[in-house]
């Protein structure tokens, strides 16, 4: 049932606030795909003002950023930047599994080295920031992709929008001035 009301919340948010606003097609559908790469960045806490930052600075619309740039959420931030990890690795080629089982199994041996030794903390400090550039690699490919089809995907359907829309008001006020038309004609004709 909450589910339902979010849906239902957003829906109204993108027809009121995004689709019959003043803005232009490519305002829009520039805010959106200025949020779908902040959404994908590894900026947790921040990407909300720097989406709407970068929105005001590339003068996009900055409703659509809002519901877009909760795509990572505390709910699915596991799995997205997992799946980012992923694919910066594939794309850097990175194969330090081997090295991170090394300083891993070191860890586990700690009462025999020790945790103070600084080659532990070296190793493991090197590991971690592989692991960050990772990260923000795969967050960038997936940002990147995602911020430009979001951007073509929402341009045209704001376009194909506005159009339906226009046809329908123009149906509406000609079924109107017809049925005027025939009351006038009725009332003419028992006169």
């Amino acid at each position: 049932m909450a589910a339902r009301k979010y849906w239902l919340r957003m829906r109204r948010l993108l027809g009121q606030r995004v689709l019959h606003t003043d803005d232009t097609p490519h305002a829009i559908a520039l805010g959106a795909g200025l949020a779908t790469l902040v959404a994908f960045l590894p900026l947790v806490g921040f990407q909300t003002v720097i989406a709407i930052s970068l929105a005001a600075l590339f003068r996009a619309n900055k409703a659509i950023c809002v519901p877009i740039v909760w795509i990572t959420n505390p709910f699915t931030i596991i799995p997205v930047y997992g799946a980012c990890f992923g694919l910066g690795r594939f794309a850097l080629a990175s194969s330090a599994t081997a090295d991170e089982v090394v300083v891993l199994n070191r860890l586990q041996r700690q009462h025999e080295t020790g945790l103070l030794e600084p080659s532990l903390w070296s190793e493991w400090l090197d590991r971690l920031a592989n692991f960050s550039v990772e990260l923000w690699a795969g967050c960038a490919i997936v940002g990147t992709v995602g911020g430009v089809a979001a951007y073509f995907l929402v341009r045209r359907g704001v376009v194909a929008y506005r159009e339906r829309r226009r046809q329908r008001v123009l149906r509406r006020n000609l079924f109107r001035t017809n049925l005027k038309a025939e009351q006038v004609l009725r009332r003419d004709g028992n006169a």
